[in-house]
């Protein structure tokens, strides 16, 4: 079990790894695979087993911070030597969104944005029906609160107790073209979750002693309703120049000179 001294010092490791794979990429969605370092490595790391077929799942509905798995894995020793220079080429299995065809140790091919928290039901139901104890973590954007089948889902959730599945939102206030704020703001959200059935967390997302303890209840299973947690997070968190600048969504074409940059402020960090 990886405690905070330790995550502070991977995360560093990992948010390297993201930009190499998008600097060599010459694309790619930097700004929210940064914003998630802290989420899932403390869900990675801790509570995730590849080695055990009866393992927990990981459903990273908003697909297209896929970058930040793929530098999990990449330090965990899951990808072959200098496979993160092949993002988003042909062929490749490091595509710029999940796809468990080419890379199986994903839990779930994802990017058609909405969709990542009906595949934790399916997970959910599949471990009720095989009587094992499979927990699943779902990150959502907040930008995906406005996708119908998030709602459609998390009333099938509350309904159903379904407590072997986590919701974890990832609020750094932008999406695709502009700000939360500015496209469609998806306004009290805690009364809404809540009344669909779930306990509601609000955490700072890149605080993981924060994030520990709520994977711990979690693992617990010592609670009543579902969880939902959301996270306050920065966009492009650990370099200055791309936090809370939307247009580090989706870069194309990272300057050796930005991209040196930024590595030395995260190792100096």
């Amino acid at each position: 079990m990886h405690n905070k001294d330790s995550l502070i010092q991977i995360n560093k490791n990992i948010r390297v790894k993201i930009l190499e794979l998008i600097y060599h990429a010459g694309s790619g969605h930097v700004g929210p695979s940064l914003s998630i370092v802290e989420i899932l490595s403390s869900i990675m790391l801790n509570y995730i087993d590849y080695k055990d077929y009866n393992r927990n799942r990981i459903i990273l509905s908003k697909g297209h911070a896929v970058p930040a798995i793929y530098a999990i894995f990449d330090y965990l020793d899951m990808l072959e030597k200098d496979e993160i220079k092949t993002l988003r080429k042909f062929d490749s299995r490091l595509q710029g969104h999940p796809d468990k065809r080419k890379l199986d140790i994903l839990d779930a091919g994802t990017g058609a944005l909405g969709q990542g928290l009906s595949i934790a039901i399916g997970y959910s139901i599949g471990s009720q029906i095989k009587k094992t104890k499979i927990n699943t973590f779902c990150i959502i954007g907040d930008g995906e609160l406005q996708e119908g089948q998030i709602w459609e889902a998390a009333m099938y959730i509350g309904t159903h107790k379904l407590k072997n599945i986590i919701t974890y939102i990832d609020g750094n206030k932008f999406q695709n073209e502009y700000s939360i704020k500015d496209t469609l703001p998806v306004k009290n959200l805690k009364e809404k979750w809540e009344g669909f059935g779930f306990d509601y967390y609000e955490i700072d997302g890149h605080d993981i002693d924060a994030l520990i303890k709520m994977n711990e209840k979690f693992n617990s299973q010592n609670f009543a309703n579902p969880i939902v947690v959301y996270c306050n997070t920065v966009k492009g968190k650990g370099v200055s120049y791309m936090e809370n600048n939307n247009s580090f969504h989706h870069i194309k074409g990272l300057t050796e000179e930005k991209f040196l940059e930024a590595l030395e402020e995260i190792k100096s960090s």
